[in-house]
């Protein structure tokens, strides 16, 4: 069965994926506060210098990207999973009739 198939073969680039957004969430933290502590001024002059930093765009941008292809691949194996479901409820009816 090819729902089978793909978790299996998807788990390890599940936990990869799963990784890269914890990855991407860490670097976007560690920018947005290296920016920070650079910066003189009020703490939300700070704040806004550090969300427009070119750095923390492109931390935020791989975090976005991360995301996208761990939430894919998320539905991907959620819909092999209830085509799984789909298959062992008509099986099951199969049997009883």
């Amino acid at each position: 069965m090819n729902a089978m198939t793909y978790l299996a073969e998807t788990d390890e680039s599940y936990a990869l994926a799963k990784a890269d957004v914890l990855r991407a969430e860490i670097i976007c933290k560690r920018s947005r506060a290296r920016v920070f502590i650079g910066e003189s001024g009020a703490v939300e002059l700070k704040k806004a210098k550090a969300e427009t930093f070119p750095e923390v765009i492109r931390a935020d941008e791989e975090y976005c990207n991360a995301t996208l292809e761990f939430e894919t691949l998320k539905a991907k194996r959620s819909r092999a999973e209830i085509l799984i479901d789909v298959y062992r409820t008509l099986e099951a009816s199969r049997r009883k009739a």
